[in-house]
């Protein structure tokens, strides 16, 4: 008799995770894995005043002097002017799957986006700045960072990384 549940109950996990790895993993899940892990309100980055956390879930690239807070990395100097990288940023973004703008890039020379992960939609938030440092050149600060969790294996980072390496072979010359 115990058997028998057993096999019952066996069968009905399978079945529900059969039916539930196309749901969940498919463009068709994408609708409530993104309604379960909310954003929530993302406050415009200071990066003249921002702090980090002690979380390892966050990443952040800074010009020197531009940040207060300890960059990762140094920014790269972009030899081109303020407006190309700009440009040069809107395109690679829309080379990016998953994104969703949460502010306009302005006049402020500043946006924040969501970029969530391929398989269960974790949203991850972006912000950036862009910095013109005159002879036409300019640079960017780009802070990344988790929503959910404490780590996020190294995700935040290579996505940087990944972006810098596509914009300097966009705007080389």
């Amino acid at each position: 008799m115990i058997k028998k549940i057993l096999k019952v109950i066996l069968w009905c996990i399978v079945t529900l995770g059969a039916f539930s790895i196309p749901i969940f993993f498919t463009p068709l899940g994408e609708i409530p894995l993104t309604a379960l892990l909310r954003v929530g309100d993302v406050e415009p980055t200071n990066f003249e005043t921002l702090q980090l956390s002690e979380n390892p879930n966050q990443f952040l690239i800074c010009p020197p002097s531009a940040c207060i807070a300890q960059e990762q990395q140094t920014s790269p100097v972009f030899n081109v002017p303020l407006e190309e990288l700009k440009r040069n940023w809107a395109a690679m973004l829309k080379e990016q799957k998953r994104i969703e703008k949460l502010t306009k890039l302005g006049t402020n020379n500043q946006q924040d986006l969501v970029q969530r992960t391929r398989l269960v939609r974790y949203p991850d938030i972006v912000s950036v700045k862009f910095y013109a440092l005159g002879n036409g050149k300019s640079s960017l600060a780009i802070y990344s960072r988790s929503v959910y969790g404490r780590s996020d294996f190294d995700a935040n980072k290579i996505r940087i990384e990944t972006w810098i390496k596509r914009l300097k072979e966009m705007t080389r010359r």
